[in-house]
């Protein structure tokens, strides 16, 4: 049963309804580009797949545009995998079925997908369409960019002919994105060795709001790591606590929502530490009250018995994960607002052997990058921790005077009556990568408006697609 056929535009939600029937978490993108090479092969247009599973759809020009020189347009294939604690969705095997809420398509229980499946439909709608006029065009389908851009930063540059190219991998309507922040994947492990099985319990922090590490990152929101962190170091110093198990993060690019502990108390005082989390609890509720209303501290009795470490390197983590950098390092100090460099504390997870922890860091400069990973490898090596790095991926430098930028402004005045807003972003584009890769690239993202993205309860304006539906064709038809 089709949810979304009596909705505009009716062409790009048809085509977001059926990539949304595939799943396509981030590494898994298969699927999706058979989808995309079928679909190219039925209207016969040329196309190439690389190793990545990167698929490019060439068309040829129509109307008065035939003749206009031609465009890349871009979006990224793969989403980010969340859910509610309570779903049962496998986002490996399951489609993901949209409702409409009002002036949203949602899913209430999982990510959406319209992070970047808008940016996907809208390109399918062009092609699929005899009707649209459109100068002669390259639509880039690009995956694992929600892991770390991997389809981009693999992408044969002799595959693209076009040095305009539009990135619909933007989620503000009437917001033009000429610049982005770049980034760096850090990687932290400290080995471990392990006491006889105990009697445990279960530490959970949870309901936290988490959201994108670049787009909500200065919204002061609460990281359950560091959380856990805190209550871990409290519980180690003052009741014996001793950890063995630890987990918090799904996602590098998401701030952590959920964290939780396996733990043992020595002296049996697991009543005081009760006491204790019920304290702990009241006072991190005040401290984020109108930012973060659900958060929930429990602990629970484990039902198998679990090897512990010992109490120096139990304390040594909790001190680990209180001392690593989280949020804000530094604003703009030329564009007003924008967070220009930043550290996400995404991931931590405990084998029998080793712990890991996982951080994302963010800046536009590579100097304010590389400075910002020195000082994690110096908390690092205080703590007796690996240090590596990888994933890196440059940013984009903003360019004022574009020719691309100048002639979209003009169509979307036109059309709306008010003029666009111009903006750099914290959040890592495939822009930088491709203008790299490629070479003499003239570059915007934009998009409609979509809220929420990699969380669940992701949503997607019905009312801004319909606008921006207009808007894109309009581009289309008249970038001369």
């Amino acid at each position: 049963m089709r949810v979304l056929d009596n909705i505009e535009p009716k062409e790009v939600w048809y085509w977001f309804e059926e990539i949304s029937r595939i799943p396509r978490p981030s590494g898994e993108e298969e699927r999706i580009a058979d989808f995309l090479v079928e679909f190219a092969r039925k209207r016969d247009l040329e196309y190439s797949r690389d190793e990545y599973d990167n698929v490019l759809i060439r068309c040829a020009g129509s109307g008065k545009a035939a003749d206009h020189p031609g465009l890349l347009l871009q979006a990224h294939v793969d989403i980010v995998a969340e859910k509610t604690d309570e779903s049962s969705h496998d986002h490996s095997k399951d489609p993901i079925i949209p409702i409409i809420r009002g002036d949203w398509v949602i899913s209430p229980d999982t990510t959406l997908g319209a992070d970047n499946g808008i940016g996907v439909a809208l390109m399918l709608a062009v092609l699929d369409s005899r009707d649209n006029v459109h100068p002669p065009l390259e639509c880039l389908f690009t995956t694992d960019e929600e892991r770390g851009l991997t389809g981009a930063g693999n992408l044969a540059p002799e595959w693209i002919n076009f040095r305009r190219l539009i990135n619909l991998d933007s989620e503000d309507e009437g917001v033009f994105t000429i610049g982005c922040a770049g980034g760096m994947d850090i990687h932290l492990s400290m080995p471990l060795s392990r006491c006889e099985p105990v009697d445990c319990f279960r530490l959970e922090i949870s309901g936290l709001k988490g959201g994108h590490s670049g787009m909500e990152i200065d919204k002061n929101r609460g990281n359950a790591i560091r959380f856990l962190g805190r209550i871990l170091r409290r519980l180690c110093i003052e009741h014996n606590c001793r950890i063995a198990g630890i987990s918090g993060g799904t996602k590098r690019n998401a701030i952590p929502r959920n964290s939780s502990a396996i733990v043992h108390f020595p002296n049996n005082d697991s009543d005081q530490a009760m006491e204790y989390l019920s304290r702990v609890s009241e006072e991190i509720a005040f401290e984020y009250s109108g930012i973060e209303d659900g958060i929930t501290i429990q602990l629970e009795n484990e039902t198998a018995k679990t090897g512990i470490v010992d109490y120096e390197t139990s304390l040594r983590i909790a001190n680990l994960l209180l001392a690593l950098p989280h949020g804000v390092e530094k604003k703009s100090g030329v564009i007003e607002g924008l967070v220009e460099t930043s550290v996400n504390l995404a991931i931590v997870s405990m084998s029998d052997e080793e712990l890991n922890i996982e951080l994302t860091v963010r800046s536009p400069m590579e100097s304010a990058k590389e400075a910002l990973g020195d000082r994690i490898a110096a908390v690092a090596r205080l703590s007796g921790c690996a240090f590596s790095t990888g994933g890196s991926y440059p940013g984009w430098i903003p360019d004022s005077n574009s020719t691309l930028l100048e002639k979209l402004i003009g169509i979307y005045t036109e059309i709306s009556g008010d003029k666009p807003l111009i903006e750099s972003v914290h959040a890592g584009l495939e822009c930088g990568i491709i203008g790299e890769r490629i070479g003499g690239m003239d570059m915007i993202s934009m998009g409609p408006d979509i809220r929420d993205v990699h969380i669940p309860g992701e949503r997607a304006s019905i009312s801004s697609l319909q606008r921006f539906w207009k808007f894109f064709l309009s581009v289309l038809e008249n970038l001369d």
